[in-house]
């Protein structure tokens, strides 16, 4: 008790003029318009500051909510374009090719995923997703984003995906060149990370230097006509009967944030028909 009559002893003075002050303030700003003006603008300049900074803040800590949502609504959007090209394909082709594709089912789904872990410096690399069996991905599945093709998934837990992307050899990748439909194996070579090799190409093909390379559709992981570069140079093989040709390729691997895994719903069937097939 005697050191708070001792405290209060101190600072006293100090309340006794905070109330006083406090006093004078209030009887001048009651009593004057000019004041009153004065306190308030500044009382709002001040509030709006404050407002600023604590909706800068929350904007901050909803980034990732924002992200998910865009990333979502672009993949909503990827669809919606799907579908108007098939259905401008329907419209326009008189083979009744794509007719009978348009009555089917869709073949393949999106599952958005975000990229966590990428090497690229190393001549085995590796990515990983967040994203694993509960969004509905499954080993074989391929993973592209909005350039063009990165690798194929190869294990998976429940929230997160193991990815070998196309820069790991000698994992090879079925691809053809879009003007003459003439299809190869892309591998990567272990140097550079913005080429690959495409090779098995015939000695006979016209190639130009600018050329497109795309997938080929020859198996369950990617559909036909997914972007994967184009051709820097090309030389006969060895053997003198095959192209080598040089790809640029379309994905910037040292930059991968978001990427899509592609579902192929028909899959198991494709897989186990293929494999029995080569059991014979």
């Amino acid at each position: 008790m005697q050191n708070f009559v001792r405290f209060f002893t101190k600072i006293g003075s100090f309340l006794l003029f905070a109330l006083l002050e406090g006093v004078a303030l209030y009887l001048l700003f009651s009593s004057n318009n000019f004041q009153q003006s004065v306190f308030f603008t500044s009382a709002n300049k001040v509030a709006g500051a404050l407002y600023t900074f604590e909706e800068a803040v929350a904007g901050f800590f909803y980034l990732k909510e924002d992200n998910e949502a865009l990333l979502r609504e672009n993949n909503d959007l990827h669809k919606q374009i799907d579908w108007l090209e098939n259905e401008l394909s329907r419209l326009t082709d008189t083979t009744g090719i794509a007719l009978m594709r348009k009555e089917k089912p869709g073949e393949f789904d999106l599952i958005p995923a975000k990229v966590i872990h990428n090497s690229v410096t190393k001549l085995r690399n590796s990515i990983t997703l967040k994203g694993g069996k509960l969004d509905g991905i499954e080993p074989g599945m391929g993973v592209a984003n909005a350039d063009g093709i990165v690798g194929v998934v190869s294990h998976v837990s429940n929230h997160y995906a193991a990815v070998i992307p196309l820069l790991c050899p000698p994992n090879r990748f079925s691809c053809k060149l879009k003007n003459s439909n003439a299809s190869g194996s892309l591998v990567w070579d272990g140097e550079d990370r913005r080429f690959a090799l495409m090779e098995e190409v015939p000695p006979y093909v016209p190639v130009s230097k600018g050329d497109t390379v795309v997938t080929s559709g020859f198996s369950s992981i990617f559909p036909e006509g997914l972007m994967v570069g184009t051709v820097e140079e090309y030389d006969v093989g060895d053997d003198a009967n095959y192209l080598i040709l040089k790809i640029r390729l379309a994905v910037r691997f040292d930059a991968l944030s978001t990427v899509r895994v592609i579902r192929f719903k028909g899959r198991n069937e494709y897989n186990q028909l293929k494999k029995e097939a080569e059991e014979e």
